[in-house]
């Protein structure tokens, strides 16, 4: 067996450390029940992942101990355990981390800590989304790395490696610089799910427990012409604690703090330029934030300048097969109309294949519940029919006893109706021009009716707590921005698409113009 050394280490091992001990732990079990968990709370341990996520159970292991013992979750029992197991490596590993300073900066109980903790284990970002999304079944996705790979005949060719979600982050030895990791991939690949996914993984104290605080910020929420003034402006938390979380925040210079930046696409261009969020990716000096960690999440058409400034960059490329299947059974609720599902898709391959998006394959589920059997045959006829559902829902709940023949086609939508939803296609189309996503209630009054296709979030400016709204998926703005340009003379539809062909924000926009031309001739 293995001596200890002389040292004294009878104090509490810290997350960050033992974030570094679960990398290179074997036998976890046989430590675990060394450590003192009964067979009960390691079998818990075991069963909460799949045989092929081990490193997870390393870590839920050694988090599962730490909060049993508290106190005595020490240096020297972890030695102890290693040293029964002769894994002399592992023990003079536990001894190196001993006299290493921890890396916490920001504390995991400061009380801005545990007011992130509770919104993230009791809240749901988006609860007016329709249809209802639940994130816990849409957290499976292929994540993949980024590597270069080779020179052929001088251009650089990247690899796709795929990455636990717990290995994204490099340890602080293999850092050279702040660690900035952007997050692509395609409209609906769940890019914002497996942020708020790592939330709340870090408020359950199953993961990234290395960092102190995990800031979410949906971007989307500052895409106005005005930047927040400060990093404090933008910290998602009561206003009594505000100054204190920052202050906190800047005296060790953001070390130990993670932000989850959301939707770099939705950000306005002058913004993505100069504003706060672009000093916090850059660790300006003059914000102190040199040390803070940085996760940044886009669609590819819009994350290019940021390519330079990230130490990695991963793609979500959304669900694997088995996950397509698992999803679509989860959103139907039984066997068999997922079974039926399945086959209508095999007729459908463009529909098929598309349901390896989480959104795609979320929406075209449920629309199979609302038209079964008669699924569409494309994704563009799928979002035309949710947004057509939405309308119906919305007619239902103001008028109970309203019958719905005459509101069957988004084309042909009753007058009453086709005034507000042709002023909301106006407005998306509006907003894409003015490269805006929100919008106040004086600046909605011109719209008789919003047709439940949008929703608010209530957001705190100078003057207080105010009510933004927006559509219920950016996706959904630029499909009514489309059916706004194709209903506007061919001479002016071919001006905007030559002013607007190299704009990256309008790629979307005329992608689904472009095809609904397509499927009408």
């Amino acid at each position: 067996m293995c001596a200890d050394g002389g040292y004294t280490m009878d104090r509490p091992c810290p997350d960050d450390h033992l974030m570094i001990v679960a990398k290179d732990l074997t036998q976890w079990e046989t430590v675990a029940y060394i450590l003192g968990l009964s067979e009960a709370e390691v079998e818990e341990v075991d069963k909460s992942y799949k045989s092929d996520e081990l490193p997870l159970k390393r870590i839920k292991m050694l988090m599962k101990w730490k909060n049993k013992y508290k106190e005595n979750a020490t240096y020297h029992r972890l030695i102890t355990a290693f040293s029964f197991l002769e894994r002399c490596d592992m023990a003079e590993r536990v001894r190196e981390l001993s006299t290493t300073p921890s890396s916490e900066g920001v504390h995991h109980s400061s009380p801005f800590a545990e007011q992130l903790k509770t919104w993230y284990a009791y809240t749901d970002p988006d609860p007016d989304f329709w249809p209802p999304i639940d994130r816990r079944k849409f957290c499976k996705l292929e994540i993949v790395k980024l590597k270069t790979a080779a020179s052929v005949n001088g251009t650089i060719v990247k690899k796709r490696v795929p990455i636990d979600l717990c290995n994204i982050f490099s340890s602080q030895k293999e850092l050279k610089r702040k660690e900035m990791i952007i997050i692509e991939g395609a409209p609906g690949s769940g890019k914002s799910t497996l942020l708020w996914y790592m939330c709340q993984k870090w408020a359950s104290g199953e993961m990234f427990q290395e960092f102190g605080l995990v800031i979410y910020i949906k971007l989307r929420e500052y895409s106005t012409a005005q930047s927040p003034r400060s990093v404090a402006d933008i910290l998602p938390c009561s206003s009594d604690i505000k100054e204190r979380a920052w202050r906190e925040i800047n005296e060790v210079n953001g070390k130990n703090v993670l932000f989850l930046l959301d939707g770099w696409d939705e950000l306005p261009h002058n913004l993505q330029n100069y504003s706060i969020f672009k000093d916090i990716i850059k660790s300006s000096p003059k914000h102190s934030l040199l040390h803070c960690t940085v996760v940044v999440t886009s669609r590819y058409v819009s994350s290019d300048e940021l390519h330079c400034l990230a130490t990695s960059r991963l793609e979500t490329l959304g669900f694997a097969d088995q996950e397509v299947k698992e999803c679509i059974m989860d959103i139907t609720g039984n066997e068999e109309a997922a079974h039926a599902l399945m086959e209508a898709l095999e007729s459908r391959p463009s529909l098929l294949s598309s349901c390896h998006l989480p959104l795609n394959a979320m929406i075209i589920a449920y629309v199979f519940q609302v038209k079964m059997p008669n699924l569409p045959t494309t994704l563009l006829e799928t979002f035309k029919l949710l947004v057509l559902n939405c309308i119906q829902r919305h007619v239902i709940k103001r008028e109970p006893d309203r019958e719905l023949e005459d509101i069957t086609s988004l084309e042909r939508l009753p007058r009453e109706i086709q005034a507000s939803f042709y002023s909301l296609c106006e407005l998306a189309f509006n907003s894409l021009l003015e490269d805006r996503m929100l919008y106040t209630k004086e600046e909605l009054t011109t719209i008789p009716d919003t047709l439940s296709l949008l929703y608010g979030t209530k957001l705190q400016d100078e003057t207080g707590p105010r009510t933004r709204y927006s559509f219920l998926h950016q996706t959904i703005q630029e499909l009514l921005a489309a059916m706004h340009m194709s209903r506007m003379p061919p001479d002016e539809q071919l001006d905007y698409f030559y002013n607007f062909c190299d704009q990256p924000r309008f790629h979307a926009m005329i992608s689904v113009l472009c095809w609904s031309h397509i499927t009408s001739t």
